[in-house]
């Protein structure tokens, strides 16, 4: 299958290999694996600092009630599953340029 330019392949903008279906700019599926694997890492770390933090921050101001330590307990987690998705995001972004 030819692309609209003219090229039935297209390098990887990072290692340079000719894949088939690939547009200009774009990373083959083993760059892509590896980026993805290391912008997982780099998540998972900044995610669970965030989260220490919070949980810290939320453990000294909160009433002794089995209430509010529930509730606290929640976001703590909400807080992580929304740092953790962000960071992913933003360092998938930032490890693809």
């Amino acid at each position: 299958m030819r692309l609209p330019s003219g090229f039935a392949e297209v390098p990887c903008a990072r290692c340079g290999s000719f894949t088939p279906g690939l547009a200009f700019g774009e990373l083959c599926r083993d760059c892509l694996k590896v980026t993805t694997a290391r912008a997982n890492r780099v998540a998972r770390l900044i995610s669970l600092a965030v989260t220490a933090l919070a949980a810290a921050y939320v453990s000294l101001r909160i009433p002794p009630t089995p209430t509010a330590r529930m509730w606290a307990a929640i976001c703590v987690v909400v807080v992580y599953l929304i740092v953790r998705r962000v960071a992913k995001k933003v360092a998938l972004e930032h490890l693809r340029g």
